[in-house]
């Protein structure tokens, strides 16, 4: 048996330890059960419904010892399959249901390997409408009768099939007719294909050649380009980045300029103590329009506080939850007493959730399909129904949940937020949303728009640390503050221009939730028999 661990056990890790970061040191068995329903029903369509319940239970079983944690209230594994202690009775009429399906399916004599290749094929069905979405996957017999796992995190190994490939590249293909005129061509690009006598491709071409060439969900399948992805290294020349990291709107790193004396004098103090003395010192006249004098006020005296004991602060031996709030908390409360309101913990992305559920049917030939919860957030910050930002945290260093909250499912959840801004044609290239990834002490500010073209741009900014000693108390608390404050800076352009924009009038489309731009692309349910398995 090979040591690595599974997808699956992975997967269901990943579930455990935001449960044991929020306090929790029992696994509920019926938590992760209903959590993974989708998967487990999979599992129920290449083997009996009884060897999948004892295989989900030795992964869970196998996913808390790693962790340390208990099983429910069971001692022993008899325990654990007992059906008084977890209902299996969704999973076994899902299974059912899905078993009935494949074989009306099968007995049309309309083979599995047939649909497969059909959707590959060069010329399928005709093509999607031109205000469809970049891909609608070919969904699997009776998949609406299926409940999303929404809530499971996104897979760093999830497989797009040829299927998906096939559904990207003609509704890409559609998109192109209606819109290529307003494609994105970078100068660079202009000047290297005048050298070659040949014609410059679009930045939008160029990122869908390269999600066409991923076998695994990428988020340039969303037309999302995250310039903090080395993958674009061998798509764009490094003339290229430079101007898609150049275009449109200039970050503003520049201090508030009410704080710039404050942060001037900050730095000539010598330790926490000082620090402290000094943030109770701040003259503040009016604190109802010195606000930002008020939050530096509040938050330098927490920060001191961490360091006034010993001179030092390791913020790895703090829990997440900690972290969030106790640690890199003047992220969320600078937006205090502003228009904007931070919710959390663990809140889902309206955005999100309405983009999940677009194409939900009133029943009629299937059933209503569930609906779907959007992508959870640590933190999201919103104003009425507009989200303008959110955050991701790990408390440790982990390079692979890092990957996959900062690299995959930020940006998805970040253009869910940033299509909900841009309402009208005039907010296209004006609106940005922002996601700050925390990661083992680190913070890095993610920018979100679409400058120029139809293509979200992803710019972060390098990660800043908190401080360890007095030492780099002051040097690094100063960055982190106002990197806060740009932040904030961000979220309240975005507000006021979408605040004095009248949203135009038109026509309801079923199924399109944005003006002009496609939503974000989901890949067809994996199929279970590529499944690596352990035991």
């Amino acid at each position: 048996m090979s040591t690595e661990k599974s997808p699956i056990i992975e997967a269901i890790t990943c579930f455990l330890v935001e449960a044991k970061e929020k306090g929790e040191h029992c696994v509920k068995v019926q938590e992760i059960v209903d959590n993974f329903q989708n998967d487990i029903v999979s599992d129920c369509r290449v083997a009996d419904v009884i060897s999948v319940k004892a295989s989900w239970i030795r992964n869970i079983s196998r996913a808390a010892e790693s962790l340390g944690l208990t099983v429910a209230s069971a001692n022993n594994f008899s325990c654990l399959c007992d059906k008084a202690k977890v209902s299996w009775k969704s999973i076994e009429r899902l299974s059912k249901d899905t078993h009935n399906a494949t074989s009306s399916n099968q007995n049309t004599n309309i083979r599995p390997e047939q649909e497969a290749n059909a959707s590959a094929s060069p010329t399928p069905a005709p093509a999607p409408s031109s205000s469809s979405a970049l891909a609608s996957p070919t969904p699997a017999p009776s998949s609406s009768s299926l409940p999303s796992s929404s809530n499971s995190l996104p897979s760093l190994k999830t497989e797009i099939s040829p299927g998906d490939k096939a559904n990207l590249q003609h509704g890409f293909a559609a998109f192109k007719r209606k819109h290529q005129n307003d494609f994105w061509i970078l100068n660079a690009t202009r000047e290297r294909a005048r050298d070659q006598n040949i014609e410059p491709l679009s930045v939008e071409e160029k990122v869908m050649d390269f999600a066409l060439s991923c076998e695994f969900y990428h988020p340039s399948q969303s037309l999302i380009v995250d310039l903090g992805d080395s993958n674009w290294l061998r798509v764009f020349t490094e003339e290229e980045l430079d101007e898609l990291r150049e275009a449109g709107d200039d970050m503003d790193f520049s201090a508030p300029k009410e704080l710039e004396q404050n942060f001037q004098e900050i730095l000539k103090l010598k330790d926490s103590t000082e620090l402290f003395n000094y943030a109770r010192s701040i003259p503040i006249v009016d604190p109802s329009k010195e606000t930002l004098k008020v939050w530096l006020s509040i938050e330098l005296q927490n920060i001191a506080q961490l360091f006034l004991e010993t001179g030092s602060f390791d913020v790895s031996t703090m829990m997440e939850t900690d972290q969030l709030h106790l640690v890199f908390g003047f992220l969320s409360s600078v937006v205090r007493r502003s228009d904007i309101v931070v919710k959390g913990t663990e809140g889902s992305s309206e955005a999100n959730a309405d983009a999940l559920n677009n194409d939900r049917q009133l029943s009629s030939v299937k059933p209503i399909a569930k609906r779907k919860m959007g992508r959870r957030g640590d933190l999201i910050f919103e104003s009425g129904k507009l989200e303008l930002g959110c955050t991701e945290i790990g408390a440790a260093k982990d390079q692979t949940k890092e990957m996959r909250d900062s690299l995959l499912k930020l940006p998805i959840v970040l253009r869910d937020m940033l299509l909900l801004a841009t309402f009208s044609p005039s907010l296209l290239h004006k609106c940005h949303v922002v996601g700050y990834s925390i990661s083992g002490g680190s913070v890095s500010l993610m920018d979100v728009d679409i400058p120029k073209g139809f293509v979200t741009r992803v710019r972060r900014t390098e990660q800043l640390d908190f401080p360890e000693n007095n030492k780099t108390l002051m040097t690094r608390i100063l960055p982190l503050l106002n990197l806060a404050c740009v932040g904030k800076k961000i979220m309240e352009k975005t507000l006021d221009i979408t605040s004095s924009t009248m949203r135009p009038l038109s026509l309801s489309s079923p199924g399109k939730n944005h003006w002009c731009l496609p939503p974000n692309f989901v890949p067809s349910p994996k199929s279970p028999q590529k499944r690596q398995r352990t035991d």
